[in-house]
C-alpha cells in the first residue's frame, strides 16, 4: 500500500505533503496580495481621472523634498566630521611639545596669567596683595608679602615659568608697608 501511495502524482508520505501545500498556498496568497496592491496603486495614481495627476505630482514633490532634506543632513554631518577630523589632527600635531619648530610665544596678558597661576601655586603664597604684569617677556611683580622667604620663593617660581625672559621684583615684606 505504501508503494502504491508513493507512485501517485503529488502524493507524499507523512507531513511533508502538508508543508508543500502550505508553501504553495502562501505563494499564491502572496502573489494575489501583490497583484491587488499593484492594482490599487495603479487606480490611485494612474486610472483615477479626477485626482491621479495631483496625486502623482504630490508624491513626486514629497519624494524630492525627502531627498533634499537627506542631502542637507548628509552635508551637515560631513561638515561636522570634517571639523572633528581637523581637531584630531590639530591635537595630534601639538601633542608632543617642541614638534613642528618652536612653540609660539605667549602674549603679555597670557604670560602674566600663566605666571599668576603657576608661580603662586608653586610658591604657595597668597595672591591677595601682589600684582603681576608682563611686557615683552619681562614679568613685573609688585606688592607685598608676609616675609622675605615668600618673596624669594615667588620670584624663583616665576622665573621658572616657560616664556619668562626676566623678573623685575618690586615686592616688599609686609612690615615695610607704607600708608597710601
Amino acid at each position: 500500500m505504501v508503494k502504491l501511495m508513493a507512485k501517485l502524482p503529488g502524493a507524499r508520505r507523512g507531513s511533508g505533503g502538508q508543508i508543500d501545500a502550505r508553501r504553495r498556498l502562501a505563494a499564491r496568497a502572496g502573489a494575489l496580495f501583490g497583484a491587488f496592491t499593484m492594482g490599487a496603486i495603479a487606480q490611485y495614481f494612474v486610472f483615477d481621472r479626477r485626482h491621479a495627476t495631483r496625486r502623482r505630482h504630490s508624491a513626486r514633490e514629497r519624494g524630492i523634498a525627502i531627498a533634499r532634506r537627506r542631502s542637507r543632513a548628509a552635508m551637515r554631518r560631513a561638515r561636522y566630521l570634517e571639523g572633528v577630523a581637523e581637531g584630531v589632527a590639530h591635537r595630534a600635531a601639538h601633542a608632543v611639545p617642541g614638534r613642528e619648530g618652536h612653540r609660539e610665544a605667549l602674549d603679555d596678558v597670557s604670560l602674566a596669567r600663566k605666571v599668576e597661576s603657576v608661580a603662586f601655586r608653586e610658591a604657595g603664597v597668597p595672591k591677595a596683595h601682589v600684582s603681576v604684569n608682563a611686557e615683552n617677556g619681562v614679568v613685573y611683580l609688585r606688592g607685598r608679602l608676609e616675609s622675605e622667604r615668600e618673596i624669594e620663593d615667588l620670584v624663583r617660581a616665576a622665573a621658572a615659568v616657560e616664556g619668562v625672559a626676566r623678573i623685575e621684583n618690586m615686592l616688599h615684606p609686609a612690615r615695610f608697608h607704607t600708608a597710601g
